[in-house]
């Protein structure tokens, strides 16, 4: 084994030195570069996330609104259909208004 490093030191094998080469000193510069375009994109990124949080925030914020309008609207709806059908039938509407409450007053006397 030993005849076999000083065949590979003999052969012109170049040895590390501690001086930086001008190779080395520029892919340790472009390493510096990645780096900090790595840097700038994280913040980018953490920037648009924000932005994103926010959006979603804003929306959820309006969902209850939407949703309170969504259910004013119906029930305006039910109550026009409602006055709708006791134009059309009104004895049998005050009919079934007596069988209510005939029943809730049989549930509520137990």
């Amino acid at each position: 084994m030993s005849t076999t490093r000083k065949s590979a030191a003999s052969s012109g094998a170049k040895q590390p030195t501690d001086e930086p080469s001008p190779e080395r000193a520029e892919i340790e510069a472009q390493i510096e570069r990645i780096r900090a375009d790595i840097a700038a994109l994280a913040e980018a990124m953490k920037g648009a996330g924000a932005a994103r949080l926010k959006e979603a925030r804003d929306s959820v914020d309006q969902l209850p609104e939407e949703a309170l309008a969504q259910l004013q609207a119906q029930i305006r709806y039910l109550e026009e259909e409602t006055r709708a059908k006791v134009s059309a039938q009104p004895f049998q509407s005050l009919g079934l208004a007596a069988l209510v409450g005939f029943l809730l007053g049989v549930l509520w006397r137990r």
